[in-house]
């Protein structure tokens, strides 16, 4: 029985760790797809639109007065008055060049004049341009353009070479002449610091590329002329359409080297190029897996710890019912149930290997008055005195039962009838000699016993038993307190 016992509380450990670890992972993948669709579901209906917005709107206030300027210096009446009088007295030009890119705080102002080829800056003359030159084919392609503004991303010979993004502007007569190109040069390193700011700020990466889809100002300068963004993966198969001028912005999700990427796309016409921001989808992502792994590891230890208690439990509660199923509650000797399984035992040990086995039957006398007189209470402590005297009267290997009410069997091993009848007189006459104090009286109670051994005649628990209970019946007939066999 107790097998069967370990097997179903097994099979219950077993079916709750499936049940709590199923659970746990369950509400924890529930929760990371929620999450997972939250974030890509927010990126690009929410985040990306939202940022495009204002990025859109912070990039058109770093740009807009560089344009702005370059467009008041190509319809400055003075500029155009000095290219027509013969682009005469140097200094003039020279100190018109300096007090705007002093007032501005520009990198560089510049006039390339159509008439002579002269390159201008704040300095004087810094060269003539020629279509031979590579350095100068940006004017010869502005020139031929209809185009009144454009940005060109160079590098600014007047200044060593460093990486700028000039703002180009025509210049024309009253009369709508071509006279050449001016404006104003920004150092691309100072973008790419705002661009770098940008991407701290809002956490998406950010960046511009021209109608070619090359990017032209990125916070890393060496991804400048270099990379194009229809060439990415995942990108080129929607280069047409999105690199076309629009009011809309253009956002989607690709793949990319094995991560999910959402990216937007909106054109900036003031420029004639294209605001781009991106996002990696699969590293926002990473919080949520992290949760997800922290969730299902706290849930396992959860688990852990559940069966460990279960277990526990369980081994308390098989405890706690093998006592029942063993011992008497209230005297805590060995109960009827068990008593009959050892005895069945015994009996077939003692007849196989020829020991002799002797059985007592124990009886409180009048003990029906102590319950009447004193209340059952004070019987219980009776029947608590009288099976601890007992069980210390007779020897370890002996075998103390209560048989049920106020009645006690005793099985004896190696015990022939004469020992028998004297291990019972001295439980009598312990019994006897005890006194129990209810607080005002003083209660005492003898025992009577009657004794049977396992002979030829008697070889069976159950003529064993009656042999007893039938010698215990005489000595209550005789007048209690007595042994009888």
């Amino acid at each position: 029985m107790n097998k069967i016992k370990n097997i179903n509380s097994r099979w219950f450990i077993f079916v709750l760790i499936m049940i709590l670890s199923f659970g746990f992972i369950t509400t924890s993948m529930l929760s990371y797809l929620a999450t997972k669709n939250y974030v890509i579901h927010s990126a690009v209906n929410q985040t990306l639109p939202l940022i495009s917005d204002n990025i859109y709107s912070e990039i058109k206030k770093e740009l807009l007065d560089p344009i702005n300027v370059s467009s008041l210096m190509a319809n400055d009446a003075f500029l155009i008055d000095w290219v027509e009088s013969g682009e005469n007295k140097l200094d003039s030009i020279k100190e018109y060049l300096s007090r705007i890119k002093s007032k501005y705080g520009y990198t560089s102002t510049f006039f390339v004049s159509d008439v002579s080829s002269n390159y201008y800056y704040s300095e004087g003359i810094l060269k003539q341009v020629s279509e031979d030159d590579d350095h100068d084919v940006w004017y010869y392609d502005f020139k031929t353009t209809d185009q009144a503004v454009d940005l060109d991303v160079d590098n600014d010979e007047a200044r060593q070479g460093i990486l700028t993004v000039f703002i180009n502007h025509r210049l024309e007569s009253k009369t709508g002449k071509y006279l050449g190109a001016t404006g104003v040069g920004l150092e691309l390193i100072d973008i790419g610091e705002k661009f770098n700011t940008y991407q701290e700020q809002y956490k998406h990466e950010i960046y511009l590329v021209d109608e070619n889809g090359f990017i032209q100002i990125h916070s890393n300068p060496t991804l400048i002329d270099t990379v194009n963004l229809m060439t990415r993966e995942g990108i080129s198969e929607y280069a047409d359409d999105l690199l076309t001028p629009s009011d809309n912005i253009h956002i989607f999700e690709f793949i990319e080297g094995g991560e999910l990427k959402a990216i937007s796309i909106r054109y900036i016409p003031e420029f004639n190029w294209y605001l781009v921001i991106e996002k990696n989808q699969t590293e926002s992502l990473l919080e949520a897996r992290k949760s997800l792994w922290e969730n299902i590891g706290i849930g396992l230890l959860v688990t852990i710890i559940i069966t460990f208690l279960m277990i526990v439990i369980f081994k308390l509660y098989n405890h706690k019912m093998e006592q029942l199923a063993t011992f008497d509650e209230l005297t805590k000797l060995y109960n009827r149930r068990f008593f009959m399984q050892i005895i069945s035992r015994e009996i077939a040990i003692a007849q196989r290997y020829n020991h002799s086995l002797s059985l007592l039957m124990l009886d409180i006398d009048n003990f029906k008055e102590v319950n009447e007189k004193y209340g059952h209470m004070v019987g219980d402590e009776m029947l608590y005195m009288v099976s601890s005297m007992i069980k210390a009267t007779v020897r370890n290997t002996d075998i103390v039962a209560r048989w049920g009410g106020e009645e006690f069997v005793v099985l004896l091993m190696h015990t022939d009838i004469d020992e028998a009848i004297r291990t019972a007189n001295r439980i009598r006459i312990a019994v006897a000699g005890k006194t129990l104090y209810t607080g005002h009286d003083e209660v005492f109670r003898t025992v009577s016993a009657g004794v049977a051994t396992l002979d030829d005649d008697t070889n069976s628990e159950e003529r064993l038993m009656k042999n007893a209970d039938e010698a215990l019946f005489r000595a209550k007939s005789k007048g209690k307190n007595r042994t009888a066999k």
